[in-house]
């Protein structure tokens, strides 16, 4: 088999960048080891215009939503699958001086372009089911993208047309030429790495990755909450999709990267939780899974100093499904029309740590 491009990985990041390439006519082959406990396949996936303690709008929120609404969208018609969960998202206010903060900025009208803010509650808007004395923040452009069912129906999709193996790669088995890349029986004239956080990828070993270990509940609660909204204070608590139980997270940890659930993390998240939440709940699961992020907090795209036929498009860290479909743009745009890849994510930041 000979392609254009051989992707590694088909979690968010690789299906991304397999799509864009099919927008471009460019002929890709994805190699995937498929593990239960890939951090896209246990993520929430949340999609969240403002964030942070502090709740500042994230970075470059005026171009990704747009983006991934439209994407998303777009790929639900074409796979004929429901994996965009639009959903306005509940950030309850901790304090009346956080509560007067709010009230006393240049809040955006309703009508102005792009604006995230749906509603600003000065009193308890939901204390049916959750504690909010001081009201919150209404977002909208918000929900989550339900990760399992988009990675089953691209697989299929992509089986469908030859385009997929479900196999580990052997770094040391590819054999990469100036003019071309061999991989058994696949030749193919670029690589792209898309292959996640706990690889030991011999090509890019010199970029300071920092992978993040991140643990959710999943909860059953008494009462329904509201299906219309995700509460989202300390902690996200949001309905999957098409289960009758509510994921609760999730929690960082940099230092033990199994993708085993914790008794620790577990503390942690029910003691946001209790805080939070007034309906009676019970805990019906625990899991775990390792996002692929920098230490400087932005993607790590690009090509490698020497391997010109090599690349890296990883790092998307806990705003993977923001993120992708933008800088996959991004990225192929670069590759392809020899557009400027953004300064910000690409690895060439980096180039000083490299020694051949």
């Amino acid at each position: 088999m000979k392609v254009d491009f051989l992707i590694v990985g088909h979690g968010i990041a690789g299906i991304s960048i397999a799509e864009h390439l099919e927008q471009n006519n460019v002929s890709f082959l994805v190699i995937n080891n498929e593990v239960a406990h890939s951090s896209s396949k246990v993520a929430a996936g949340l999609y969240n215009p403002i964030t942070g303690r502090k709740m500042k709008k994230t970075w470059l929120a005026d171009e990704l939503f747009p983006y991934l609404e439209q994407f998303y969208g777009d790929l639900e018609k074409k796979l004929k699958a429901k994996f965009l969960i639009e959903k306005d998202i509940f950030r309850s206010f901790v304090s009346i001086e956080e509560q007067n903060e709010w009230i006393g900025s240049d809040l955006p009208t309703e009508n102005s372009e792009l604006n995230f803010i749906k509603s600003v509650a000065t009193k308890s808007k939901f204390g049916e089911y959750i504690n909010d004395p001081f009201g919150g923040l209404l977002l909208k452009h918000s929900g989550f993208i339900d990760l399992n069912n988009l990675i089953t129906a691209h697989k299929k999709y992509l089986l469908g047309k030859n385009q997929y193996i479900n196999k580990k790669l052997v770094y040391n088995e590819l054999e990469i030429n100036s003019d071309f890349i061999s991989y058994g029986e696949i030749q193919s004239k670029n690589i792209i790495f898309c292959d996640g956080a706990l690889t030991q990828n011999p090509y890019f070993e010199w970029v300071p990755n920092a992978p993040v270990k991140g643990e959710l509940l999943h909860i059953k609660t008494e009462a329904p909450l509201p299906d219309d909204v995700i509460f989202n204070r300390g902690i996200f608590i949001v309905k999957n999709s098409d289960k009758d139980y509510y994921r609760v997270g999730a929690t960082y940890e940099w230092r033990n990267l199994d993708t085993e659930p914790t008794e620790k993390a577990k503390v942690q998240l029910e003691g946001k939780l209790k805080e939070l939440l007034k309906t009676p709940y019970k805990i019906v699961d625990q899991v775990a899974g390792v996002r692929p992020a920098s230490k400087d907090r932005r993607p790590l795209i690009g090509n490698h100093p020497e391997l010109k036929n090599v690349f890296l498009f990883n790092g998307l860290g806990t705003k993977g499904v923001s993120l992708a479909p933008y800088f996959a743009n991004n990225f192929c745009l670069s590759l392809l029309k020899r557009e400027k890849l953004k300064e910000e994510v690409d690895i060439s930041r980096y180039y000083s740590l490299y020694s051949s």
